[in-house]
């Protein structure tokens, strides 16, 4: 067992989560588009030359920045099935209502978009696939359209709008997007359903007229 390799290892971990910390707390009260690479490196206690070695651009430090930021707001992750994502929609905006500045850093701006793009696109991912079993019935264009009316509802981005445009309290506005939620996924659901019901009365038709 190399132990010297395994100690630089961790000591590169640590120095890494130093500077993602950093960045994530600047992100607290700083526009991501003003941050700059002396800034972090000064936060997280190491010379600029060190950030460099790890980060070798700001745009480089933002791709890494993303889901360091999710861990910090302890944002859910799994979407299992339909039932979920109302849950994770609820709680995640629960949870960015704890950190408003940095939710809207990462949301509006340019490099804060950038950090963001990676797991929003596991998001997106997630809740399309959730979908599918309750968009089987309908062709694949409008199964896609569907789905993304919810997609998008489910993100951080609806429910700031709803608050700010409506002059929603960030709870209400959390409540209304949740309620429209269950409503475009009940109506799936039950149009699914009626498919079904109509596919098996033509089914024993077929079977009593043989």
């Amino acid at each position: 067992m190399n132990t010297g390799s395994s100690l630089r290892d961790r000591q590169a971990a640590v120095i890494r989560e130093a500077i993602l910390d950093a960045l994530a707390a600047r992100l607290d009260h700083d526009n991501p588009d003003d941050v700059a690479m002396p800034q972090v490196a000064a936060d997280a206690g190491i010379s600029l030359r060190t950030l460099y070695r790890y980060f070798p651009t700001r745009e480089a430090m933002f791709d890494a920045v993303g889901d360091h930021v999710v861990a910090r707001l302890g944002l859910p992750r799994e979407i299992g099935g339909p039932d979920d994502i109302v849950p994770v929609f609820l709680e995640s905006a629960r949870r960015g209502a704890q950190s408003p500045q940095l939710v809207r850093a990462m949301l509006w701006s340019r490099l804060g978009r950038r950090a963001r793009s990676p797991h929003r696109r596991r998001r997106v991912a997630a809740i399309t696939e959730a979908l599918a079993g309750v968009t089987s019935h309908l062709p694949a264009a409008q199964a896609r359209r569907r789905a993304g009316a919810i997609v998008y509802l489910s993100s951080l981005p609806a429910w700031l709008t709803v608050s700010e445009e409506c002059e929603l309290s960030a709870e209400d506005a959390r409540r209304g997007i949740a309620w429209a939620i269950d409503t475009l996924v009940g109506a799936l659901r039950q149009e699914n359903q009626d498919q079904q019901d109509q596919q098996d009365q033509q089914d024993q038709q077929q079977e009593t007229t043989k």
